[in-house]
């Protein structure tokens, strides 16, 4: 028998008797956890215009049919006594509170069963006596046992909880209502439900106990979901061997999927940030979800919006029609939705530009709409038109085109200053450059957006120049090792290297005049250029490098920064492709000057992404040279 998942309704469970077994520990909720439990229920019931059908649901039980039973039963069944492996905390608090009003609420001549129609659910402890028969007749401020102060100081919350809402009567009236309705007999106040989760007979209770309270490892909607699919009811009560073939044929693609998305480089492309979902197959089952919201804006209020909400989506429509077809039919959705993901990231363009636009925060369940393309084609041209709307939206920045000032020439005009638009640029750059060495070569190279998005990646300036003097005596003579160690032709200099030797050996911080000026001669020794403020922040002389990398070496000179980018890229660390094209100077056709960068490398560079990205810009104008010819 394989466990079985259903949504139970308190009233449902009333009748019911539950066990407890020894490996438990006794009744220990505080006044913040009952309270909060009377006010959810009460914030539920009291909600105006509740929709047809609607109820609260409570965490997770756990159940078990106890093995001196030798048959399953429904909960509705007499005769069959549960286990209860989780939730004894929640079901303890409800039998409080149902003592509670049978107490101040019902006649005294009135039972509960008489009242409701049966009686309220029993606990019975394997090893506490005492707390059974306590139970059942409760008293305040009894402190003759651990399990009987916790007991009764539940009971004097719920009781102070009751006063301290006005006219109580009313409020028990509500309450009461709220808690005994059933599917078949429900109360205007709604229902209060529970997800009861039943274990097979043969399942160890205990080791189930130790992964869910010891571990905390609560019930995720991947095992509820799992346990609703493979349930032996939706292939026929007497299940045949055709029966068990689907069965385990839907297990076996559960498992399928499980472990391709237990694949990182597929995992992180989906998911724009972080996701430590323990089954990563609910990912799949919430953008499911996720659609039919968008459909369904009502939704929300017959599933609710916490965590077990994908769960209970899934139980209502199966629900509706439990047969194996309508099973079929909604795995095979589950399926569909799956291999379409995995067709994205086996696409070489259309991994690279979802990927882009799930970092600039598209849904995954947005996105899958763009099946409705007639042809792969049209779905390529609609994800590009999604990427051109994502470098023109307001909201984080608009590419615009401006003209130079001298020669009249058209350029990308993209500044430091707004860095959102920044990244997002230099992202598509790097795609781009992946894409171009793909159709360049017989491989498919994928960008690591896991290492992308792990990373803190820091908007780098090329050149030597930063807004950051160097101000503290140790990291001036760092600069000034790195320039030795990298600039050659600084030896063939003897009046330089004196003036960096006396410095290195005054250690004296105040000299920062005389540390600006030796700067300054290596800087015009090494061929760098100091750029004008507009030129050092435009997009040409900008790049995206990993943060630790860039505080490393500060505003070294480039030939230094250029040395650290090849070493890092020789220890196998990430460097994304258009970074390192830039400090190797990729695109410098002349290759006159690979140690240096100026002004013709930063045209250069913001020209390469011009062309990389002229697909997705804003038409450029014609240069105004061209204009006069």
């Amino acid at each position: 028998m394989e466990n079985a998942v259903r949504l139970y309704s308190i009233g449902e469970l009333l009748g019911k008797d539950f066990f407890i077994p020894s490996y438990q520990r006794g009744y220990r909720w505080d006044k913040q956890q009952v309270v909060d439990l009377l006010n959810d229920i009460s914030e539920f019931a009291n909600k105006k215009n509740k929709n047809p059908g609607e109820f609260y649901c409570l965490q997770p039980i756990v159940v078990r049919p106890c093995p001196e039973v030798a048959t399953a039963a429904e909960p509705g069944d007499p005769k069959q006594s549960w286990e209860i492996v989780d939730g004894q905390q929640r079901l303890t608090t409800l039998k409080i509170l149902f003592v509670y009003l049978t107490r101040v609420h019902l006649p005294q001549d009135e039972s509960f069963a008489s009242a409701y129609g049966n009686d309220i659910f029993t606990l019975r402890y394997e090893t506490r006596n005492d707390t059974n028969r306590f139970l059942e007749h409760i008293s305040e401020g009894n402190e003759n046992s651990i399990d009987s102060h916790y007991i009764s100081q539940a009971y004097s919350y719920i009781r102070e909880w009751f006063e301290s809402r006005g006219p109580q009567r009313p409020a028990r009236d509500t309450i009461i209502g709220t808690l005994v309705g059933t599917p078949e007999h429900p109360n205007v106040q709604g229902m209060v439900k529970v997800i009861w989760y039943e274990l097979a007979k043969d399942e160890n209770p205990i080791e189930s106990f130790t992964r869910i309270n010891l571990g905390k490892i609560p019930l995720t909607n991947a095992e509820l979901i799992k346990a609703l699919f493979l349930q032996t009811r939706n292939f026929g009560q007497d299940a045949n061997e055709l029966g068990k073939l689907q069965q385990l044929e839907i297990a076996g693609e559960w498992d399928r999927i499980e472990n391709a998305l237990q694949n990182d480089d597929l995992w992180w492309f989906l998911n724009k940030g972080a996701n430590n979902a323990s089954a990563r197959i609910e990912f799949v089952f919430e953008v499911i979800r996720q659609q039919e919201r968008q459909k369904n804006p009502e939704l929300d209020k017959k599933t609710g919006t916490d965590g077990h909400a994908t769960f209970r989506f899934y139980y209502l429509r199966a629900n509706v029609d439990p047969s194996h077809e309508f099973i079929k039919q909604e795995w095979g959705t589950v399926v569909t939705r799956f291999n379409q993901m995995l067709e994205w990231y086996l696409h070489p363009e259309w991994y690279h530009y979802i990927g882009f636009l799930i970092h600039c925060g598209e849904r995954v369940e947005d996105l899958l709409a763009l099946y409705d393309a007639p042809t792969k084609s049209d779905i390529t041209k609609r994800l590009k038109a999604k990427i051109a709307a994502k470098l023109v939206d307001k909201s984080v920045g608009v590419v615009e085109w401006a003209q130079d000032a001298n020669d009249g020439e058209a350029y990308l005009n993209v500044s430091y200053d707004n860095r959102e638009l920044v990244r997002r640029v230099l992202l598509l750059f790097n795609l781009q450059e992946v894409i171009r060495q793909r159709h360049s070569s017989l491989g498919f190279t994928r960008f690591p957006f896991k290492a992308f998005k792990l990373e803190k990646w820091d908007i780098e300036h090329i050149d030597s120049s930063s807004e950051n003097p160097l101000i503290v005596l140790q990291d001036q003579i760092s600069w000034l090792e790195a320039a030795l160690h990298d600039l050659p032709q600084l030896s063939n200099d003897a009046d330089l290297v004196q003036r960096i030797e006396d410095f290195r050996a005054a250690q004296k911080s105040e000299d920062r005049e005389v540390f600006q000026d030796i700067q300054q001669d290596i800087i015009k020794l090494a061929g760098e250029e100091v750029n004008d403020e507009l030129t050092k922040n435009n997009i040409g002389n900008l790049t995206l490098l990993d943060a630790s990398t860039n505080r490393s070496y500060g505003n070294a000179l480039f030939v230094t920064k250029r040395r650290i980018i090849i070493e890092n890229d020789g220890a196998g660390n990430f460097i994304p492709p258009a970074t390192k094209n830039a400090f190797l100077k990729y695109h410098d056709k002349k290759g006159i000057h690979r140690t240096s960068w100026g002004i013709d490398d930063i045209r250069a560079h913001r020209n390469q992404i011009a062309t990389e990205l002229h697909e997705f810009l804003p038409t450029k104008p014609t240069n105004k040279q061209d204009e006069k010819v």
